[in-house]
């Protein structure tokens, strides 16, 4: 099976105005906004992906995100090499981390010379403050989503065709922006798309509101999907794509495969995601949101009890640092302790009726 990098090999010597933009166009851009563009951006606030051969020959590329290295450098030196991608102006890079507010937001637009541009949200970083954000979405709106929202706001005009995309966190930043913004900024907005990300928390945001984008909206999962069925968008234009990774590791959509320029689609996704989704879908469903709250608190609190700032760091501790989150998790409330008791009885609960 093809992927990310054949695509790249195949059509790169083609420009956008000689080939229109792609649906794996747009997965690539997404994963793209992994890298750390800071060092192109201190003296300039435009630049091309070209210009990254600088960091990539320097080997200054900073990659933010959990995943293997070598699949995700090998599309970036591709696409900074490509005519395709390689001639495409860059601006608006923000990258912001504020950890003891549980903030983390990167964006970035990418131009091109045949009218479009295209904002591309990250997703989640190596940081417990990303990934405790990502699961306040369950609660509360997120500071990210309203940067989110600011970001296009202020970038979206009427001069171009416009597409908004993200990856994880990122897919659901797109979405809440796109929903967000008014009226006439939306009709700027020729696609949006949704990459294994979640959707809306429906005591947060009315699931509705998805309804304002479903006629631009596009939503790619991969067969084994787990962080795109939270809170599910049930958006109407789903693919479902093969991937060469396993179980998990297929979230990472450098594993996602391409046929004859065009996603490799499967029928369905597979039934042992299904099965871990509807666990989550009903031990959260069934937990009000200050318990939620209570327990992502007590949860990341834990993780870092050791020190960590990052899942990186968190692995590297090794014993000591399931030690200290042990400690800390014996603290925790009430209320947490419940939510955890309920989980493996949910989980119980779905196993029994899987069986009946």
């Amino acid at each position: 099976m093809d992927g990310l990098y054949d695509y790249i090999q195949w059509l790169g010597d083609y420009p956008f105005s000689a080939v229109p933009f792609q649906e794996v166009d747009a997965v690539i851009l997404c994963l793209l906004t992994y890298c750390d563009y800071t060092p192109l951006f201190e003296r300039s606030d435009t630049a091309s992906l070209r210009d990254c051969q600088r960091m990539i020959d320097a080997d200054a590329v900073r990659i933010q995100r959990i995943g293997k290295v070598e699949p995700f450098m090998q599309i970036l030196k591709a696409a900074v090499a490509s005519r395709r991608f390689g001639e495409l102006g860059m601006s608006g890079f923000v990258d912001i981390m504020i950890p003891e507010e549980a903030i983390q937001f990167a964006a970035l637009t990418f131009q091109s010379d045949a009218g479009w541009a295209f904002i591309a949200y990250r997703g989640t970083d190596s940081t417990l403050a990303g990934w405790k954000e990502d699961f306040m979405i369950s609660f509360k709106r997120t500071q990210a989503q309203e940067l989110a929202r600011q970001y296009a706001e202020n970038r979206i005009d009427s001069e171009k065709a416009w597409y908004l995309g993200g990856h994880s966190k990122g897919a659901n930043l797109a979405l809440y922006a796109t929903c967000m913004l008014p009226d006439e900024m939306r009709a700027a907005v020729r696609r949006m798309y949704v990459l294994d990300g979640p959707g809306f928390c429906p005591e947060v945001v009315d699931p509705a509101t998805v309804d304002r984008v479903q006629s631009l909206a596009t939503c790619i999962v991969p067969g084994f999907s787990i962080i795109g069925k939270l809170f599910d968008p049930h958006i109407h234009d789903t693919r479902v794509v093969q991937s060469s990774a396993s179980a998990l590791d297929q979230h990472d959509p450098a594993t996602w495969g391409v046929d004859h320029g065009k996603l490799a689609e499967l029928e369905a996704n597979d039934p042992r995601s299904t099965f871990i989704n509807k666990i989550l879908g009903k031990w959260i469903g069934d937990l009000p949101l200050s318990d939620r709250e209570a327990f992502v608190t007590d949860l990341f609190d834990a993780l870092g009890a050791g020190g960590a700032q990052t899942v990186e760091e968190l692995t590297a501790q090794g014993y000591k640092g399931y030690e200290a989150m042990s400690n800390r998790l014996r603290d925790a409330s009430d209320t947490s302790k419940r939510v955890l008791k309920d989980l493996s009885h949910q989980a119980l609960e779905v196993i029994r009726e899987s069986l009946i």
